[in-house]
């Protein structure tokens, strides 16, 4: 009976998934959020995330320059955005990790390790631009919450499945299961992911060329960074949540033209 329950639980919320408005690109797509809903969700992931640096001594917002910046960066771009509307907020944590994150609803969050002479991935203004469209396109495109969605019902079934075979003593069962929610996790949900992490980077080229950013940039910043990993494979990426340096560079040679000929457009604008 358990069983039953959940499964019929599991079709409802599937045919009561909410379809919206993609922002970006005006399609209908599922997603069980509402945008409001994206923000309360993205508030208490940074609230949460900002505690456990804070705990650990992390400074926060210690560079009043570099925070500064960010803050700009981030007003200027977001407001050539398709929700530009969200209350976006930029916080500088600063220790050497080399990452940029976006909570659903526009909390950013930028790591210093960015900057890393070494080990950092941006060397100038602009490709911390392309970045920071790149953070802002995953908000707009809302792929934190459209990916909970997506999960919602394999997630589901699979519980109900496990439950059914516990119920009926099948061990044998329940380790296939188990084997079955591994390889999904493992291929199917990346696939979605890498996916996002490409349109979040195409999103992002024609923001920060909206925004008068040369997105020249974002190519710069990713050939470099696949030539200094040499052995890096798109075939690689199967298992990966984000694709390859190459995979992306590739992606992003195609979506330049379109790009330029905003950038271009706004100089000629802004100098008439």
């Amino acid at each position: 009976m358990k069983t039953k329950t959940v499964l019929s639980l599991v079709c409802l919320l599937s045919i009561a998934g909410c379809t919206a408005m993609d922002a970006v690109t005006g399609q209908q797509t599922q997603n069980f959020y509402s945008l409001q809903e994206d923000v309360e969700l993205g508030s208490e992931v940074y609230s949460e995330t900002i505690e456990e640096m804070r705990a650990r001594g992390v400074p926060i917002n210690a560079d009043p320059a570099r925070t500064a910046q960010l803050r700009e960066m981030v007003q200027r771009i977001s407001s050539v955005s398709d929700l530009p509307e969200l209350p976006y907020e930029v916080t500088l944590i600063q220790t050497n990790i080399v990452n940029a994150m976006a909570a659903p609803g526009g909390k950013i969050m930028v790591y210093e390790g960015l900057w890393d002479p070494e080990d950092g991935l941006v060397k100038d203004d602009e490709e911390l631009a392309a970045v920071l469209a790149h953070e802002i396109a995953h908000v707009n495109c809302r792929h934190s919450t459209e990916s909970m969605t997506r999960q919602m019902l394999p997630n589901a079934l699979f519980l109900g499945a496990s439950i059914f075979a516990q119920a009926k003593d099948r061990e044998d069962l329940a380790v296939a299961l188990s084997g079955a929610f591994m390889l999904y996790n493992g291929i199917w949900v990346t696939r979605y992911s890498r996916q996002d992490e490409i349109e979040a980077d195409s999103v992002g080229l024609m923001y920060m060329a909206k925004a008068g950013y040369d997105p020249r940039a974002a190519l710069r910043m990713w050939d470099r960074a696949a030539r200094n990993r040499s052995g890096d494979d798109p075939a690689d990426s199967i298992f990966s949540t984000h694709p390859a340096d190459r995979v992306r560079l590739e992606n992003l040679r195609t979506k330049l033209p379109a790009a330029l000929n905003v950038y271009e457009a706004g100089i000629q604008n802004r100098t008439s």
